[in-house]
């Protein structure tokens, strides 16, 4: 539907003295070129450079994006419009090639800040999403609730709100406290089955303490000195309420 309107709209302004054939042939043989530069850049340059700010890649990359596409541009008003419908020209014009550079440009620029303004509103609800789980770990009670862990031929008793959080290994998992670790032959499933509701899970491999969440993002979370993978699965998904978190 953009496409179809930015069509029309550009045939009808570009039109000279009321040739809108000639305007609209020539906005449909450079469409291709400009939707090619469009999605080029914000499903590749943005999510792959500029969302994990690599800018220098990201400039390079649009710029020579930009003049590939000029030079493209050129080609085809050469090839099948001067050609055809008006006294061909010569090829390589440098106004024509920095007209070009201009229009897919803006374009670009234009198609690129709606992107980025869609990524921003996400990346700002998923934000909320955790801050609302942190708030509500924090409006909680605190229980010194007192787990038991079998470890090394013991079981060890100690209270859960110093278990940090508990990695997954394969058949045994390793509960991690701020001064040590203990390794016990079990799945992490039946570990979150034993622990507080205040754990829970964010990644297949690990059960974090949400009162010891010290920062956060939609990519990791910071526990205790370590930044610990937020799984995609688990993005949108977490849960304080004991029984949906179980079910996950």
């Amino acid at each position: 539907l953009f496409w179809l309107i930015y069509y029309i709209t550009f045939g009808f302004i570009w039109a000279e003295g009321g040739d809108y054939w000639q305007s609209y042939y020539l906005e449909f043989i450079l469409l291709p070129i400009r939707i090619l530069a469009v999605y080029f850049t914000i499903f590749l340059l943005i999510p792959q450079y500029l969302q994990h700010r690599k800018i220098i890649h990201f400039a390079t990359g649009y710029l020579g994006l930009i003049l590939i596409c000029a030079v493209l541009q050129r080609l085809f008003i050469f090839f099948f419009y001067e050609g055809i419908a008006v006294d061909q020209n010569q090829l390589w014009d440098l106004t024509g090639i920095l007209r070009a550079i201009i229009l897919i440009n803006s374009t670009v620029l234009f198609v690129s800040a709606i992107k980025i303004t869609q990524l921003w509103w996400l990346e700002g609800d998923k934000n909320n999403h955790l801050q609302t789980i942190i708030k509500s770990i924090h409006s909680t009670d605190r229980k010194d609730e007192i787990i038991e862990i079998k470890a090394e031929k013991r079981i060890n008793r100690i209270p859960a709100d110093e278990l940090l959080f508990v990695e997954g290994l394969g058949n045994y998992v390793i509960y991690h406290t701020q001064d040590k670790k203990l390794i016990s032959y079990t799945s992490l499933k039946q570990a979150l089955e034993e622990l507080p509701e205040y754990f829970i899970r964010i990644h297949k491999s690990y059960l974090v303490n949400m009162n010891h969440v010290t920062s956060y993002d939609h990519e990791d979370i910071e526990v205790g000195g370590n930044l610990l993978p937020l799984g995609r699965a688990f993005r949108n998904g977490l849960s304080l309420h004991s029984k949906e978190q179980k079910a996950i």
